[in-house]
């Protein structure tokens, strides 16, 4: 799963991690209908950012970005505030929205050789992030190793997975896994996870364009994975096309350059407007996969350019 926060959890680029979004009302307009499975919108809530109560309206999963292993098998989650969890557990309790965490994510896995290595930390992590959950009244994790340095790693991050998720099914847990497409290791193997999230962004110089959604989805397909377990994303910020380590959220390319629904591109920045965004959401369900992931919600405005409510509406109307 820092899409990435990364991207999220991430790419090989780092996130977009600290630009701020410019000031907006934190009241969305009429809410659109939550979306309710099979098709998920999931989005990730990094540790820094402010949360606001009516993404409730707008999501059917959140994720608080992130938590870190440890490589005597305990959990770090310093980073994830008791007030944030004491927020999101109130838009669970009023909207029915999962709450899970991340695990790792980009410079934030550094101890995932380490603990994975040996059953015994392996089997301590495991108890650890059931205990982390069932204290907080949580609905799983995910997971965003980036990235295992060969096959052994990767092994042993398979056999991870598989063991949460062993303790996961019987208590009703969700357990989903961040994947970059251009993983050099079989896709295949990831389909122990209840959820994929398809890292479709920091993909070239115009780093997250619907032909790049195109492909990258028919990557997982061709592995073989079921299409129920695939979750697409979609990026809430923008890069320079010629300088892609410069980025920004959302809401600052709407406050300074007011672009137009279907545009992607000004002045040699490229992002996603609410056009290409609402085409992948439709993608996603006319291939029938299992929903959309958004890396990450504190990067959008709150009034009709949002690409949240864009994606909400897509969601209930026709494509």
């Amino acid at each position: 799963m820092l899409t990435i926060f990364l991207a999220a959890c991430g790419g090989k680029t780092p996130p977009p991690a600290t630009p701020s979004p410019a000031p907006v009302s934190t009241a969305f307009p009429t809410p659109m209908p939550t979306p309710t499975p099979p098709f998920a919108v999931i989005g990730y809530l990094p540790d820094y950012r402010t949360l606001n109560p009516d993404w409730g309206n707008f999501v059917s999963d959140i994720i608080y970005f992130s938590a870190e292993p440890r490589a005597d098998g305990t959990l770090d989650a310093s980073r994830l505030s008791e007030d944030g969890l004491r927020l999101l557990l109130e838009i669970k309790t009023e909207h029915a929205t999962r709450i899970y965490i991340s695990i790792g994510g980009w410079e934030r896995g550094a101890d995932f050789a380490a603990m994975t290595a040996d059953p015994g930390t392996r089997a301590h992590f495991v108890d650890s992030l059931a205990e982390y959950l069932h204290a907080n009244k949580l609905d799983g994790a995910d997971f965003d190793w980036e990235f295992p340095a060969d096959e052994t790693q990767f092994q042993n991050y398979i056999l991870l997975l598989k063991e949460v998720h062993a303790d996961f099914q019987p208590k009703g847990l969700i357990l989903s896994v961040a994947l970059s497409p251009d993983s050099e290791f079989p896709l295949k193997d990831f389909a122990v996870v209840d959820r994929i999230h398809i890292m479709s962004y920091d993909r070239g110089p115009r780093h997250s364009t619907y032909e790049q959604a195109v492909k990258d989805l028919q990557t997982f397909l061709d592995a073989g994975l079921p299409r129920e377990k695939l979750i697409l994303s979609v990026p809430f910020y923008r890069r320079k096309i010629n300088y892609p380590d410069a980025v920004a959220t959302n809401a600052k390319i709407i406050s300074h350059k007011h672009p137009a629904p279907a545009v992607d591109e000004v002045g040699g920045i490229y992002f996603n407007g609410i056009a290409t965004i609402q085409r992948k959401v439709c993608l996603a369900r006319n291939e029938g996969i299992g929903g959309v992931m958004i890396w990450e919600l504190g990067q959008d405005t709150t009034d009709n350019t949002s690409l949240l409510r864009a994606i909400s509406q897509s969601v209930v109307n026709e494509c």
